[in-house]
């Protein structure tokens, strides 16, 4: 009688084995499970996403990403959507983070990692997820976790059936089960989306991936307690979908549903996604749009765009008839029915009339829907969009022969020009500046201190490697000569950083451009570096340049780019620039790209005048009080083209205003000189 209880309860193990159909109960490695910690106003975020989204790339099924949006970084602004979940920040608590973005390796303590040195704990740096994650992917776990998820799209109900099964004897007692809901495909703002070009979207917001919404089994997850090695477990959540969460749309097509077990609520030991599936009314089918953009950009002097789009059937079904629509620079759609079937793994190119572009800064956005087809949904809509980007062209009209802006017309803050296009693609700070915006400045920051504004360049906020550019409209240079531009600009470096400051000049309408005046780092550089904290010039933290531009004299048609490129140093202004020839009044005549500087300044016991020449030219200076009188000088003889750098001894000077005079062939720099 025993022996045949033993037998019909091995068939009842049997059976139930047999019975589960979606977790395997052969013995595997690890599964990662990300969570990186980020939000809108992280500027490195986005690196941190890419990163994430290479690691869940190199290893399909076996790497799963969280994006925990929290902290203040996450905190949205006026008009901003706020991601933030009311389980992110027990969740980062626990992780002893210490910056931005954070992330965790299946929440596992890796020796020497901890982002935080002082506290260590789970959170790594960005530079850490990598390797840790091939490290735990390497590992055994004792036990296996698959899920399924339903989602009823007339009810919204999700349906998500977990099973587990425990391959290992060295189980705790009592285990977490966690289900977490992630979207994809989320539009919204993010600083430093740059960094992560292929998520930024054709009207410059970003594209957000893997964010956490909700967790179906609460803050730490569901207790597991029979954990004995070769045991099955089932278990089953529905959930209503809402329409929205903290005001952010919910779209079904773009959920994800990442399942995980846990050693209490810390020490992931694996984890895995589940298989979505889709109930649709009846007569319905799920579809799948995907949109590219086929738009052919034209030249900067360009005045019309033809929008085109290529649409790809990416589902399983044929479609007979589907919407597409372009917007141009967010003003009316325009929408063709398309009625000519497409077949599955099928593409085809709809071109449109060509628009006429009525602006410096343009961009065209496409989108392919089954809107008033009933009989169609499409539940991955974040493939349904696409488009040009920002691409800019010129006003037909010149501005003229002789141009000036001293920036001192705008308020502070302003990022667009009269008379230039702004091309920013990765949204820099860089935009009119004023002390207004600096708590406390006592002095003003338009050139010299002897005006309000000026133009800013902050680089020591921007990342190496961004590129900007305020481009002039086109200049007429046809009738008259010596043409030339003057500005003044004042840089410091934070400490050895290649800033860049370029003007190119264009007579071909930016088929080609031509640099006409380049400085970097230390031949950049008006101030010695700071490395406290922004640098704001003061009066004597100006220098000026004069660009002979009579090379262009003949043409009617000049375009002049002032280009900035960061090496996350510190900051650049720019000011009173002034497009001058031979008929402006009061404007110097056009001389050689030589240029001069005194630092320190204010100064005591040395003073270094630091000379920059583009030919061999004989220099003197002098030292002027205040009354006018010469108080040091010295003729330094014929100085070869290139930097040179006087050394000066001020010992005798009593504390004071000072003037030091440079005079490089027939050209006269000034330097105001404090001395303390």
């Amino acid at each position: 009688m025993k022996k045949f209880t033993f037998i019909v309860a091995m068939v009842l193990s049997s059976a139930a084995l047999v019975a589960q159909t979606i977790v395997s109960t052969t013995a595997q490695n690890k599964k990662v499970v990300l969570e990186e910690f980020t939000g809108i106003h992280c500027t490195y975020c986005p690196d941190g996403h890419k990163i994430a989204g290479q690691i869940v790339a190199a290893h399909p099924g076996n790497v799963f990403a969280i994006n925990i949006h929290e902290g203040s970084y996450a905190t949205p602004g006026a008009g901003e959507p706020d991601f933030r979940t009311t389980f992110g920040t027990a969740i980062s608590a626990q992780t002893s983070l210490a910056g931005y973005p954070a992330g965790t390796v299946n929440r596992h303590l890796f020796a020497g990692m901890s982002q935080n040195t002082t506290n260590p704990g789970t959170a790594m740096s960005r530079g850490n997820w990598t390797s840790t994650s091939t490290t735990i992917l390497g590992q055994p776990s004792y036990v296996n976790v698959a899920a399924t998820c339903t989602i009823n799209i007339s009810t919204r109900v999700m349906t998500v059936y977990v099973e587990g099964y425990f391959t290992g004897t060295t189980a705790p007692a009592s285990m977490k089960l966690n289900v977490a809901i992630n979207q994809n495909n989320v539009e919204g703002p993010q600083t430093g989306g740059s960094s992560n070009p292929s998520q930024v979207l054709p009207n410059g917001n970003y594209n957000h991936q893997h964010m956490l919404r909700h967790l179906l089994t609460g803050q730490w997850g569901e207790d597991i307690t029979t954990t004995t090695q070769t045991t099955l477990f089932t278990k089953t959540y529905t959930y209503t979908v809402p329409a929205d969460i903290n005001g952010v749309a919910m779209e079904l097509g773009n959920l994800e549903v990442i399942v995980f077990l846990a050693e209490t609520q810390q020490e992931i030991i694996t984890g895995n996604q589940a298989i979505m599936t889709f109930i649709t009314p009846p007569g319905v089918s799920v579809a799948d749009l995907k949109t590219e953009n086929m738009t052919t950009i034209p030249a900067l002097c360009g005045t019309s765009v033809t929008p085109s789009v290529k649409v790809t059937n990416l589902s399983t079904v044929s479609v007979d008839s589907f919407n597409v629509q372009y917007v141009y620079n967010n003003g009316t759609p325009v929408t063709q029915l398309v009625t000519t079937p497409l077949a599955a793994g099928a593409n085809t190119t709809i071109t449109f009339p060509a628009v006429t572009l009525t602006a410096s800064a343009n961009g065209v956005e496409f989108n392919a829907n089954f809107n008033n087809v009933y009989h169609l949904v499409d539940m991955t809509t974040g493939n349904n969009n696409s488009g040009t980007g920002l691409f800019y062209v010129m006003p037909a009209a010149t501005i003229g022969a002789t141009y000036t802006e001293d920036f001192e017309s705008y308020a502070a803050g302003t990022e667009e020009i009269d008379h230039t296009i702004v091309k920013n693609p990765n949204g820099a700070p860089v935009f009119t500046i004023t002390k207004a915006l600096v708590s406390g400045l006592p002095q003003d920051l338009g050139g010299y201190a002897a005006s309000t504004s000026s133009f800013f360049a902050n680089y020591y906020n921007i990342a190496a490697g961004s590129v900007s550019e305020l481009i002039f409209h086109k200049l007429n240079f046809a009738s008259n000569t010596q043409q030339g531009l003057r500005f003044d600009y004042a840089y410091a470096q934070y400490s050895n950083e290649n800033d860049k400051l370029e003007i190119l000049v264009s007579d071909n309408c930016g088929s080609t451009w031509t640099p006409v005046w380049s400085k970097a780092g230390a031949a950049l550089k008006t101030a010695e570096p700071v490395s406290s904290g922004n640098f704001f010039p003061t009066a004597a933290q100006w220098a000026s340049a004069n660009i002979d531009l009579s090379a262009y004299a003949s043409k009617p048609e000049v375009i002049v780019s002032f280009k900035m490129t960061s090496d996350y140093g510190n900051n650049l202004y720019f000011d009173n620039i002034n497009f001058y020839n031979n008929t402006t009044i009061g404007i110097e005549d056009v001389v050689a790209e030589n240029s001069a500087n005194v630092m320190p300044n204010p100064a005591e016991n040395l003073i270094s005048i630091n000379i920059q020449l583009t030919e061999t030219s004989n220099v003197q200076y002098s030292v002027v009080n205040y009354m006018g009188q010469v108080v040091l000088n010295a003729n330094l003889g014929n100085l070869n083209k290139g930097m040179h750098a006087e050394k000066v001894n001020i010992d005798a000077l009593a504390a004071g205003v000072y003037f030091v005079k440079i005079q490089m062939n027939d050209q006269l720099i000034t330097e105001k000189l404090i001395v303390k």
